[in-house]
């Protein structure tokens, strides 16, 4: 638990970070990566990257790192067939594993083995086995992000599945950039250039992938954070609202009462 603490640039291997009470911003390729208790970040072996905790008040940062090597196991046992594997056990070598370097929400498959990890370390409780099982086990469930991106690509409307996934990359990207930015003013403009795109195109591409506009992203974000420093923190609502980008108390108020509306209003279409 920190509240200051900065890494240097440095080489790493494949790694997965998340934290909880605070943001840990990533400083890679020139951009400023912020992972927040909303979202984990996956960066690909051989990348250079520094860190830096800013928190106002004690944050829990917590990043595993995989063994070389161990990704291309993991993925090689899932394409291969059980035959093949009989045959020949062994990972073919040659063939690299690639994430997607973006923020990524937590979901119910890679969180809860994360977290489960995380939650054994923090006891201090070692053991080298149970935790080479357990990165298998954390590993298969990150590669398995990759049929939920195929999924997501195939929304875009584009007829080349080349174009489609540039699309979803570049897409990522400006995701990425509202998490970690959700704070500040920014604009659609804003977005779209840190993705690449025009404002219209990625308008449009954000809309058919997540099925809401950047803005309605930006306000649920927004309302996640003030919720939590609700739940967590002594802080008036007047700084909450400042703290999270929604300016006032007055907007603070009504954009949560319209959240819990709108989350009142689909679980009654549900029933």
């Amino acid at each position: 638990m920190t509240r200051r603490a900065e890494y240097p640039d440095f080489a790493q291997l494949l790694s997965i970070k998340m934290i909880s009470g605070g943001t840990e911003n990533y400083f890679v390729d020139g951009r400023r990566i912020g992972v927040d208790d909303d979202t984990f970040l996956i960066l690909n072996a051989g990348r250079r990257y520094g860190s830096r905790v800013d928190a106002l008040q004690p944050a829990h940062s917590f990043s595993i790192f995989f063994r070389s090597g161990l990704a291309q196991d993991v993925l090689d046992s899932l394409l291969r067939s059980t035959n093949a594997l009989l045959t020949d056990p062994i990972a073919s070598a040659g063939r690299g594993v690639e994430f997607d370097e973006r923020l990524h929400e937590h979901n119910r498959s890679v969180t809860p083995v994360l977290r489960f990890i995380q939650g054994v370390v923090d006891t201090g409780w070692s053991d080298a086995l149970w935790m080479e099982e357990q990165l298998h086990f954390l590993l298969e469930r990150m590669l398995k992000l990759s049929p939920r991106r195929c999924r997501a690509q195939e929304l875009i409307p584009s007829a080349k599945p080349a174009t489609r996934h540039e699309l979803y990359r570049r897409l990522g990207l400006g995701v990425t950039y509202l998490h970690t930015h959700y704070q500040e003013p920014i604009s659609l403009r804003d977005m779209a250039t840190a993705a690449c795109l025009s404002p219209f195109h990625f308008l449009r591409v954000f809309k058919a992938v997540y099925g809401m506009t950047p803005s309605a992203f930006l306000r649920r974000k927004r309302v996640q954070a003030a919720a939590r420093l609700m739940r967590e923190s002594t802080w008036s609502l007047t700084d909450i609202a400042a703290h999270v980008g929604f300016g006032s108390r007055t907007t603070l108020f009504r954009q949560l009462r319209a959240h819990v509306d709108a989350h009142q209003g689909s679980k009654d279409i549900d029933q």
